[in-house]
């Protein structure tokens, strides 16, 4: 059992923004040699590639590839009726309501 996260298609419109970036020398000629290969200015094949490149980084960062028994664990885990939070819960959100985060009992290694 898997789901999919679509990631939304970036709206196009007139407006641009500039973005400047060092880059090999190497790696200017290629990129320059495949818009030619398209038929494509240098900036509308350097936006095209960005924009295939962060979809794909994204895609990769909004999944959670588990196998079925670690998914069968899960489903458990979440199902299962909530634990009693401890004396220690209890206290961090005392104090938490009192003076803010509870950094200094986390600090003090309780």
């Amino acid at each position: 059992m898997s789901t999919t996260t679509t990631i939304e298609p970036i709206q196009h419109n007139d407006k641009s923004a500039r973005l400047s970036c060092r880059i090999r020398p190497a790696v200017k000629e290629q990129a320059e040699a495949a818009a030619r290969l398209r038929g494509q200015s240098i900036t509308d094949f350097a936006e095209e590639a960005l924009e295939e490149k962060a979809r794909a980084v994204l895609a990769e960062n909004e999944r959670i590839l588990l196998s079925e028994h670690a998914f069968g664990e899960f489903l458990a885990a979440i199902s299962s009726e909530p634990a009693q939070p401890s004396e220690r819960l209890l206290a961090a959100v005392v104090e938490y309501r009192k003076h803010g985060p509870v950094a200094p009992i986390l600090e003090r290694g309780e």
